[in-house]
């Protein structure tokens, strides 16, 4: 049975929760063990396959549908990626008022569990297998404090262009093979750890996630 199952907005969210993974479980050979299911990625071809899209509201509907539950039972975990930067768009209908991050969090869970049951119950039965990975505001916010190393404060907006402006070896574009570098750092376990402490979305997914595999 695969380990670690992802579903994500996009392939740049895939390469960089991969890295995650690998420092995490650093006593671990994850190889062949973690595989994207939304959007599929093609390894060979590095690029997603044909006629399988990205974004938010495919990953919605991904959730909802049978494809999504084999995949979870087919599968020892089930990661599901989202930013938060889309919460209050009508569609998803999570509010980001007078609310802290942790809280946020917690409504956007509430939200992919509702559509993860729209068409049959499910999430209950299999809640220990599915881990939520939940980004304040994106994911690039977990990333930047490994270039801008004078990040005093967490820094939950402007990101991308942030990451943009503090990489300097690396030229950012949304492209599975240049977060895959970006993110490599991050497959070591003591960077890793140095990193998670700065940002606290990224603290709650490591705290999630399963101590022993």
């Amino acid at each position: 049975m695969l380990k670690f199952a992802i579903a994500s907005e996009g392939e740049t969210d895939q390469a960089v929760i991969k890295n995650i993974l690998n420092g995490f479980y650093k006593d671990n050979d994850l190889s062949g063990e973690i595989k994207a299911f939304q959007p599929l990625y093609d390894a060979t071809r590095n690029k997603e396959l044909e006629k399988e899209f990205g974004g938010w509201e495919i990953l919605l509907k991904y959730l909802g549908e049978k494809r999504f539950r084999e995949n979870v039972i087919n599968s020892e975990y089930m990661i599901v990626q989202l930013d938060t930067d889309i919460s209050e768009h009508t569609n998803f209908g999570v509010s980001q008022h007078d609310v802290s991050t942790q809280e946020l969090i917690e409504k956007v869970i509430e939200r992919l569990i509702f559509q993860i049951d729209s068409k049959k119950s499910f999430y209950n039965q299999h809640k220990e297998k599915i881990i939520f990975a939940i980004s304040v505001h994106s994911l690039e916010c977990w990333i930047l404090p490994l270039y801008k190393k004078d990040l005093k404060t967490e820094k939950v907006t402007g990101c991308y262009e942030s990451l943009q402006r503090e990489s300097k070896k690396i030229k950012v574009s949304k492209n599975y093979n240049v977060y895959n570098k970006l993110s490599t750092p991050l497959s070591k376990n003591k960077k890793l750890m140095e990193i998670v402490s700065k940002n606290v979305s990224f603290g709650v997914f490591i705290a999630g996630l399963p101590s022993e595999i």
